[in-house]
């Protein structure tokens, strides 16, 4: 049985100094698929134990980023963490971060174009995210099996079905 860890990193307004991440929030909100390589200090915060088995909780003393403000990384620390982070993974007999989706320039995306709030752009094909108690997970299409058992579970309960308009339903 192997042990989950969360971090947590909540800075008190004492604390805000601490968090580097502040001066490159705007260019991250503007640039919301950007990956910012930063160096943290984590300790221990607090640990229990669920049906999954242990978990333990690290909280963030201070995190600093490898770029500027604005994205640029004029002496190379950002590229320099990436190295180090590649070393890393190698012993643990992980691949090159290079290797993941999100690395890739921004520009060598397919955008649907500008939606959602303050235009931010979505990737073609993106699924859904969410958040849970043990992390941030893709949502796939329900499948035919898990659709059948919901319609099942309404109307146990006495749900009335959806009705539709406009189609040949």
């Amino acid at each position: 049985m192997s042990m989950t860890v969360n971090i947590s990193g909540t800075f008190s307004e004492k604390h805000r100094p601490d968090n580097g991440l502040e001066r490159v929030a705007d260019f991250m909100d503007a640039n919301r698929i950007t990956q910012v390589p930063v160096v943290a200090i984590v300790e221990w915060h607090a640990n229990g134990e669920n049906q999954k088995g242990k978990k333990m909780a690290v909280s963030i003393k201070a995190i600093e980023p490898g770029i500027e403000g604005d994205g640029s990384d004029p002496e190379g620390t950002g590229q320099q963490i990436r190295d180090l982070l590649d070393q890393l993974r190698k012993r643990q007999g992980l691949g090159s971060i290079e290797d993941t989706l999100f690395s890739a320039p921004r520009e060598a995306y397919d955008f649907d174009g500008e939606t959602g709030e303050g235009g931010s752009r979505e990737l073609d094909g993106q699924l859904e995210m969410r958040l849970g108690p043990d992390g941030e997970h893709q949502v796939p299409e329900a499948s035919a099996e898990e659709l059948l058992a919901e319609r099942e579970e309404a109307k146990a309960v006495g749900v009335p079905a959806a009705e539709f308009s406009g189609g040949a339903e």
